[in-house]
């Protein structure tokens, strides 16, 4: 039981995390909340299909595939992040509704659709293989519910963290956290790249396992929200940064533009 609540938690963390983000982020910007639903229909019913043709997709490209699209889906999250922050830049010297509203809504049900996909699939396929087994598929099932459950609770605590945080520092606050996603994802773009031989694998930097080892609570928490590694190759921390780059590059003359009207 405990393994399948550590495996469930692990998935369903980062989607709710993600969720809850952009939730928060309609309700502090005014954005409406419509696209949420569009979102986890389409995320739900892309799990099941990446579940039930897992196996098919795993032979697929001489048994690549599901490492290649696991880091297509990465990919589109990330990207996505990042273009959504740089959307909303302009907001932090130029308070008021966003006029990208159609486009922001496009990317929050990509990322949070695509996110799904990835995460929920692998719960369906953890459980199938239960199937079989009733007592397993018995104990199986009620770790889920629990590791469901913690997931969900996290994710709810931030988007009320977010939701009651005062405007002037929201924003500042959910860019943070765009870039350390993106970031994250970006690592295990890289991580999926690497299994299959596509990039030239290397000695780990470092090794944070005696501080956070990767299957503990804290270790999912941390990988959930920093797509964090123990033992980081240097391709990708290369990959981090290039993810992180923009948006920090975008808020570093964003506080330079403020400075400025302030001087002014």
């Amino acid at each position: 039981m405990v393994d399948a609540v550590l495996l469930v938690l692990r998935e369903v963390l980062e989607a709710a995390l993600m969720f809850s983000l952009l939730l928060a982020l309609s309700r502090q910007q005014h954005l409406g909340s419509g696209w949420w639903l569009w979102a986890l229909l389409m995320g739900v019913a892309g799990s099941w299909l990446l579940a039930h043709y897992a196996y098919a997709i795993a032979d697929a490209l001489d048994g690549t595939g599901q490492e290649l699209l696991n880091a297509f889906l990465y990919a589109m999250v990330a990207l996505c992040f990042v273009v959504l922050a740089l959307l909303l830049m302009p907001l932090l010297w130029r308070p008021g509704n966003s006029s990208h509203h159609l486009g922001l809504s496009f990317l929050f049900i990509v990322i949070v659709s695509f996110s799904l996909m990835r995460e929920v699939s692998e719960i369906w396929i953890y459980l199938s293989s239960f199937a079989p087994h009733s007592d397993a598929l018995s104990s199986a099932l009620i770790g889920a519910v629990i590791g469901t459950g913690i997931g969900l609770s996290l994710g709810a605590i931030l988007y009320y963290v977010l939701v009651f945080m005062r405007p002037v520092f929201f924003l500042p606050v959910f860019l943070l956290i765009a870039a350390l996603l993106a970031g994250g994802l970006s690592m295990q773009i890289a991580k999926q790249l690497l299994q299959i031989g596509m990039l030239d694998s290397a000695e780990p930097l470092w090794d944070s396992s005696f501080i956070a080892n990767e299957q503990s609570w804290f270790g999912e928490l941390l990988y959930a929200l920093l797509g964090y590694d123990a033992q980081p190759t240097p391709v990708q921390i290369l990959f981090y940064l290039v993810a992180i780059a923009p948006i920090l590059f975008a808020l570093i003359w964003s506080a330079w533009r403020l400075r400025g009207k302030v001087n002014a």
